[in-house]
């Protein structure tokens, strides 16, 4: 009989546990706003402004229609006016995107939000693959840091994750200009074993691995990769999960090289293909991400096939690309970015590894010229990112660093402490800095830039990042 009633006092608690942490969801706090001619538009803890007889979030609360909250403007007028607004260290917020988890694993419930979605831990030292430092509770972390990207590593059910992406997002639109929290994954719709690069698999549907694909195409023709990539992006955004760490325009030209698995293979032209589909199918468009789209992240820029003896970048015996054979790099690695890049891929995402030119052939870029070796990891590596990206191949979007470049896979630039990996990222050309969220690390080194010498004037490209552009 005891054992009942304790049975019954802990069923009763569970029960009431579940209708509060149901109260403080986003769900339930979401209002609709239907303006006709116009877009839905849904608030949970900002006001809306009313006008000419129309709906608008009021992003600040201030009762001020400026141009970003005009859903009437062009989005590129919006994006002007609130680049405009934002504070430096709401810009320096965006920098940032790392691994996180969700307060629904979170085995001591006393660490989570009132949702029981956030998981609102502290940890001193967070040590992963990529990086150590110390990681703060979920609120904090989008409040104080400014943080609105998130890469989710875990496996949960779609509608525990559109629950927590709809509960970050519900924190950030109290925060600020409201800036919304992105949430990205790797890839999820192959079957496969959990490796880099393929963290999830069993949820979204299966498809089979990317070289299993490419076998596919190979004997049945590129018309799958319509269906498989439309799949893709339907599962992703009906969730909300708008960006992926996916897919790899990496020819494997080694075959030792342990991120094979994740490649389409060894042909050139078979990539290209593959991309040439793959990439619209999944951003909705050739013309760039639609509104249900998801962006792409192609990686890893020039081509991590390149390796030395098949070790990967990494571990340190990784670190750098090497080029055996004379114009390897125009003929293997770069036709599937640049065929990407004519696709309009949202972010191209550059390696860790350094170029060596004592080990390698000579190599030339699209117009063949002779390529600068510079020995410093791609992110880094202005040759490679401003004049070989950028400005030779044409390539519009933003550069997402792969994950850890500030900490434990900084090749070529161990010496510089993080606040001036950081800088020097930032003025190499990349945008987002993945595997670390040290905004603090930023803020010094945009401190220490003021103190230096006088503001320079932000890059007129839309979008440059953040140690020049929050002078």
């Amino acid at each position: 009989k005891q054992l009942q009633e304790q049975c019954n006092k802990t069923e009763k608690e569970r029960k009431r546990r579940k209708e509060r942490n149901d109260m403080n969801k986003a769900s339930a706090n979401i209002r609709f706003y239907k303006n006709e001619n116009g877009p839905v538009i849904g608030v949970t803890v900002r006001p809306v402004i009313e006008k000419d007889g129309l709906y608008f979030r009021d992003l600040t609360g201030d009762g001020r229609l400026a141009p970003y909250k005009d859903w009437r403007n062009t989005p590129a007028v919006r994006a002007a006016s609130l680049a405009a607004e934002l504070s430096a260290d709401e810009k320096i917020g965006m920098l940032f995107v790392n691994s996180w988890k969700m307060g629904i694993y979170q085995e001591d419930r006393t660490k989570v939000d009132e949702s029981g979605l956030l998981n609102e831990e502290i940890v001193e030292q967070d040590e992963s693959i990529f990086n150590v430092e110390k990681t703060y509770g979920t609120t904090y972390t989008l409040k104080e840091m400014g943080i609105r990207h998130f890469i989710l590593r875990q496996n949960p059910g779609p509608g525990e994750l559109a629950d927590w992406i709809n509960q970050l997002n519900m924190v950030a639109e109290g925060t600020g200009h409201a800036l919304p929290v992105m949430v990205l994954s790797n890839s999820r719709n192959e079957h496969g074993e959990i490796v880099f690069g393929n963290d999830a698999a069993g949820v979204f549907a299966a498809w089979p691995g990317t070289l299993g694909i490419a076998a596919a195409v190979r004997g049945s023709g590129p018309e799958l990769i319509d269906s498989f990539a439309e799949c893709i992006r339907r599962e992703w955004d009906a969730v909300g999960m708008k960006k992926g760490y996916m897919y790899m325009a990496d020819v494997m030209t080694d075959p030792r090289w342990q991120r094979s698995y994740g490649t389409f293979g060894e042909d050139p032209g078979l990539v290209c293909t593959i991309m040439e589909r793959l990439i619209p199918g999944i951003q909705g468009s050739s013309r760039g991400v639609t509104r249900d789209g998801v962006a792409v992240t192609i990686k890893h820029f020039p081509g991590g096939g390149a390796r030395e003896n098949g070790f990967d970048p990494h571990y340190v015996q990784g670190q750098w690309n090497v080029y055996q054979t004379e114009d390897s790099l125009r003929t293997y690695h770069l036709p599937a970015f640049r065929t990407a890049i004519e696709k309009k891929a949202s972010s191209i995402m550059p390696y860790y590894a350094k170029p060596s030119a004592a080990k390698s052939r000579p190599q030339y870029g699209p117009g063949g010229d002779v390529m600068e070796m510079e020995p410093v990891g791609c992110a880094f590596n202005r040759s490679f990112i401003q004049g070989l990206l950028r400005e030779q191949m044409g390539f519009e979007g933003y550069v997402n660093s792969d994950s850890g470049i500030s900490n434990k896979m900084a090749w070529g630039v161990e010496e510089l402490d993080v606040p001036s990996r950081i800088a020097l990222a930032v003025n190499t050309g990349v945008d987002i800095i993945s595997g670390s969220l040290d905004v603090f690390a930023a803020r010094e080194a945009r401190a220490a830039r003021r103190r230096s010498r006088p503001p320079s004037p932000p890059s007129r490209r839309p979008g440059r990042s953040i140690v020049r552009a929050c002078e």
